[in-house]
This record gives C-alpha cells, structure tokens and sequence, in this order.
C-alpha cells in the first residue's frame, strides 16, 4: 500500500488537532530522530499543509528524544508558526533576503529538474506568495506559499534549504473513493522517467527494493496516477521510517504531491 494512500483513513482530521500533530512530528524530526510510519501524514482540509499523525519514537531513541526534551524546556519558548501578515518590518527584510538568496535559487533548480512535472512555473513564487511560516526564527524552519491553489513547502533546515512538500488541488481526489471507473490503460509517467527524476533530486542511485511505483486509481478516485514511495521499507507490509521521497504523478503526468526528507549535506569539495 502506498504511503499516501495510507494517509486516507485520517484526512478528516480537525485542523487545529492536525496542525498540532504536524508541528509536533518536524519539532522531532528537527532533533534528528526517526519517525514511525505507522501513523502517516493527512492533508490539512484548510490551508493545505501536510500535517502528521503524533510519531512513535522506538526504544533506540527514546533517550536521546528525553535529553531533547530536557534540553529544550531550558530554551526561551519559540513561536511554532505563524502567518506571513504577522511578520514585523524586520522579518519582512530577513525573508526577502533570504527568498532572494537561498530559496528562489532552490526553487528554480527543483522547477528545472522537474520540468514537465511540475504544476507551477518557477517565476510563479514570488516572496508576496508566502503564507506561513513555521518555527520562525528557529535552526529549522519552514516557509508554506500558495501559488495558484498549490500549496508549496519549502523548508530551511539547519541551513539545508530544498523543496520539501508540494500539494495541488487535483490531490483532493485522492482523499476520495474510487467510484469504480474502469482503469486508464498504462501510467502517466515511465519508470524510467521516475528513476531519472529521483536521480537528478537526490544524486543517489536508489535499489529496487527501495522504489514502489503503484496505479492511484486503487483505491482513490485518482484515474491513471501513480504512487512513488522511495526508501528503506516502502515495500514492506509492516510499515517502516518515513520514506526519502513520497511522490503522486497525475494522470497528466504532473506532481499532484510530493514530500521528502532532509537531504543529507554534501561534503564540501563534493
């Protein structure tokens, strides 16, 4: 089963619970620990962000989770998000800045690579298109715009800045049964294309068994899609972390979402 499709069962999540769950899941993951998939992401029915399921830690990390815990209780309380409006002059300067710096230039190299893919052109984001921001002003934040009903995340980690989430509004079928239409033959996208994209987005030649490609229309009212789950126990029936790359093609062959993890920082001289 995709990840994405397991994520169905808990998209009628209330907003302010899922956006707690959500903010709760990247303040672990900002610690570096590893996040259980048995309680996978869903759609947040208001402004589009994914959101998550509160994360189990296994034994291995519960000890390191506890002395974050601890250490972070010592930290002056940070805000967990807030909208773009709410930004003093200042903050309006340091994110132009850092729009104009580190994540156009990002965002116009994801659009590149995924050219022909992508729901959006890269002239599209524009700094007047944020709506969120969250954790701001902490190591690892995140930056939400909306670009013609596509929501896009766009996350700054620790200064490792990458496209890490896009919704569009064709996504919403997949919250959705199938109504029992017939199979569009073949699949929006090749094999070889998927492998080509996740070549150029991760420069790492992925094995077999950590690549799943699946038709969306099992399950979903999404005709003639695919699913793409990419990582270490994807095709595992008992679950596994969270995937490197989560990817939905619609059937016209564009991103109707996607999400990744941190990419791991390149050596310098690499």
């Amino acid at each position: 089963m995709s990840h994405w499709k397991k994520w169905l069962p808990v998209a009628g999540l209330l907003l302010a619970a899922g956006a707690a769950l959500f903010l709760s899941w990247k303040s672990l993951r900002g610690g570096g620990q590893e996040v259980s998939s048995s309680k996978p992401p869903t759609m947040d029915p208001g402004f589009g962000m994914d959101v998550l399921s509160l994360p189990d830690t296994n034994a291995s990390n519960f000890a390191s989770a506890s002395t974050a815990a601890a250490q972070d209780r010592q930290r002056p309380a940070r805000r967990v998000k807030g909208p773009a409006s709410d930004m003093t002059e200042e903050e309006k300067a340091e994110f132009e800045k850092k729009f104009a710096e580190k994540i156009k230039p990002v965002v116009e190299k994801w659009c590149k690579l995924y050219a022909g893919h992508s729901p959006f052109r890269a002239e599209d984001v524009t700094a007047d298109k944020l709506r969120e921001r969250i954790f701001p002003g902490s190591p690892s934040q995140g930056y939400g715009f909306m670009i013609n009903g596509t929501t896009l995340c766009v996350e700054d980690h620790r200064g490792i800045v990458y496209v890490e989430y896009l919704m569009s509004p064709g996504a919403k079928q997949l919250f959705q049964l199938s109504k029992g239409d017939p199979p569009l033959e073949g699949i929006s996208v090749s094999r070889e294309e998927i492998l080509r994209l996740l070549k150029a987005d991760s420069d790492k030649d992925y094995p077999p068994g950590q690549i799943a490609i699946r038709p969306t229309n099992l399950g979903t009212a999404m005709n003639g899609g695919v699913f793409v789950d990419v990582g270490e126990g994807v095709n595992d029936p008992r679950g596994g972390p969270l995937p490197d790359f989560s990817m939905v093609f619609g059937p016209d062959g564009n991103l109707a979402a996607y999400l990744r993890s941190t990419p791991e920082r390149k050596q310098s001289g690499h």
